[in-house]
């Protein structure tokens, strides 16, 4: 076994070794490298990439890997990180990945700092990691800085604060959390509430959700000198802190690593003499809140490269508020972006120079069943005279033409668009996937549902009617005329059919005084009608039993064609934020369209469509 530097024997022996609270599944040798140490991880939030530390190294002491997913529980061959790592100048598992994974955030005491451990930034480029750098001031202090952890939406940044650190100690800490304010600026630092720093705090990790904060604590009431604890933001405001039961032990529980999904957590644990990295299914109660990671890439229609000019933006529809913003990097067309459970969202990518259409999309996240990633290819194309533009961010109130509070954003955005290239007008078209006729005229454009109407089906003996209409079809076959035996069995088969209680005179037609074969011939097309008949104007399954089956149909009135007023409500709004009239043209069409782009929850669209002026 590799000799261990005994500046880490207190580390390694103060670290959580993980009894057998929870069941636990070693990472693959690969990173796991027998007989050596592995430590720390800290994971990108869709689980794909990891560094941590390990003693697999060729000098002495512990160094930073990077690793990434190539399968689903197969990770690359750890590659040192050279540009970020000083064993001895950094502080000893402050390593954090942010959750996009473009970030590494560390505490160190390299040349050039504030004080004397300071809060470092790394940029993943390309498959490279930038030269560290300092933010500075307010975030930086002349005291120590360490195991700093950036928001998924990288606007807010936790750290702990202490009044004495080295390379594998620090003493007295509190946490503390940042808020950036321009590209190289971050705010003064502030305090969490003192129910949460009660005296000695460390390694803060906030979740994807943005709300939810793993630290470390010793207070009183714990398992070992630290125990790990969480905490959730909710109106500006902690909750009291809660200790993760499922994986506090009697030992130094501190550095964990939790991905979007929220269900898995990855820690540190003993492991024949050494540390190796686990990770364990996380109980329901502990879980971040569910989160929604968006990932996509942008492009260009016309082969042109997307640069850095083009946002991606998430609005919290329920505010009006940015709630998270990426920016495209240089020679980078890619994006993430997490979204919380609890209210639905409007996302966009919108080039800032002009030139090309934009997208948008609401996403509505309110009844969310499972955290999840979700692919978000974006192409958009460069502006030509005629071209056609959907949006979907446009919505009115249910049956009318009133434009509803989801729209604002999008209005906005289409006065940006319009800023942006002034030397196009724009048409609004409104379209409708079908338009009904109206059966109460009026000029009032409210859309109701007039009534329902249900149709109750009495369940066949499907043995039964083969039955009779194979020992039919046998008489028939061998006898011309009617016999009486065959006249008793069709009296039979008529009082079954009666018996059904089906709508005869509309549904099911047959004729007494048909021949026998006659007879079965309307009656093999009666039994398949009725119901084929129902789904085929439009009736729903609505409930069964195991007598009969209820269908039943919505009757929807609809004002004929809205689409007008639609397109003209939205003209209005454009003209109202100040966009010049001469610039706006309005037409309703109808379903006069090419291209059905309603969705589950509305019938209707705006399309753009793009002249030269």
């Amino acid at each position: 076994m590799k000799r261990i530097p005994a500046y880490f024997l207190f580390l390694l022996l103060s670290i959580n070794t993980v009894n057998s609270q929870v069941p636990k599944k070693r990472l693959p040798q690969n990173i796991n490298v027998p007989t050596y140490s592995h430590i720390f991880p800290s994971l990108s939030g869709d689980g794909n990439q990891m560094i941590y530390l390990t003693n697999y190294t060729n000098s002495d002491g512990f160094e930073t890997r990077y690793t990434y997913k190539t399968g689903a529980e197969i990770w690359a061959d750890p590659e040192p990180i050279p540009s970020i790592n000083k064993p001895g100048l950094d502080h000893i598992g402050s390593f954090c990945l942010s959750h996009d994974g473009n970030f590494v955030v560390f505490s160190s005491r390299r040349s050039h700092g504030i004080g004397n451990y300071d809060i470092w930034i790394s940029e993943k480029i390309g498959n490279n990691w930038s030269r560290p750098v300092n933010p500075g001031k307010p975030l930086n202090s002349q005291g120590h800085e360490g195991n700093p952890s950036l928001s998924a939406d990288g606007k807010t940044m936790y750290f702990m604060r202490c009044e004495s650190m080295g390379k594998t100690k620090k003493n007295n800490c509190r946490l503390f959390v940042s808020h950036k304010i321009s590209a190289t600026r971050w705010s003064e630092p502030e305090a969490l509430p003192d129910y949460i720093n009660t005296g000695h705090e460390t390694t803060p990790r906030i979740q994807a959700d943005n709300k939810t904060l793993v630290f470390a604590s010793g207070r009183s009431g714990g398992k070992g000198m630290l125990d790990l604890y969480t905490s959730t933001l909710d109106r500006n405001t902690w909750s009291k802190p809660v200790p993760l039961s499922f994986l506090n032990t009697d030992q130094n529980d501190e550095f964990v690593t939790i991905p979007a999904r929220g269900d898995i957590i990855y820690f540190s644990g003993s492991y024949r003499d050494n540390y190796n990295i686990f990770k364990a299914i996380i109980p329901e109660k502990f879980r971040p809140q569910k989160v929604l990671m968006l990932t996509g890439t942008v492009s260009y229609d016309d082969g042109q490269k997307p640069s850095e000019d083009i946002f991606i933006r998430a609005y919290d529809l329920s505010t009006g508020d940015v709630y998270a913003t990426s920016k495209l990097k240089q020679n980078d067309d890619s994006f993430t972006i997490f979204l919380t459970e609890g209210t639905s969202y409007d996302i966009s990518a919108f080039p800032q120079k002009g030139g090309y259409t934009y997208f948008s999309k609401i996403y509505d996240l309110n009844d969310m069943l499972i955290a999840h990633k979700e692919e978000l290819p974006v192409s958009l194309s460069a502006l030509k005279s005629g071209m056609s533009m959907a949006l979907s961010n446009i919505r009115y109130d249910d049956y009318s033409s009133v434009l509803n509070s989801d729209s604002n954003i999008e209005i906005k955005r289409i006065k940006g668009f319009l800023q942006k290239n002034p030397d196009i007008r724009i048409e609004i078209g409104a379209f409708i996937d079908q338009v009904y006729t109206d059966s109460i005229p009026t000029n009032d454009l409210t859309e109701v549902i007039a009534d329902t109407i249900f149709c109750e089906l009495e369940k066949i003996d499907e043995f039964m009617l083969e039955y009779s209409i194979d020992s039919l079809q046998t008489l028939a076959d061998f006898e011309e005329d009617r016999t009486d035996s065959m006249n008793q069995n069709l009296d039979t088969l008529y009082s079954e059919i009666d018996s059904m209680e089906l709508e005869n005179n509309e549904i099911l037609a047959y004729n007494n005084d048909s021949t026998a074969i006659g007879f079965l011939d309307e009656l093999d097309s009666a039994i398949i009608t009725p119901k084929d008949s129902l789904l085929a104007v439009g009736f729903e399954l609505f409930e069964e039993d195991d007598i009969n089956e209820i269908y039943y149909k919505i009757n929807y009135t609809y004002h004929n064609d809205r689409t007008q007023k639609q397109a003209e409500a939205l003209m209005n709004k454009l003209i109202e934020a100040g966009v010049p009239s001469d610039l706006l043209e309005a037409k309703g069409y109808g379903d006069d369209w090419t291209e059905d782009r309603a969705e589950e929850e509305r019938n209707y669209w705006i399309e753009l469509k793009i002249f030269k002026r």
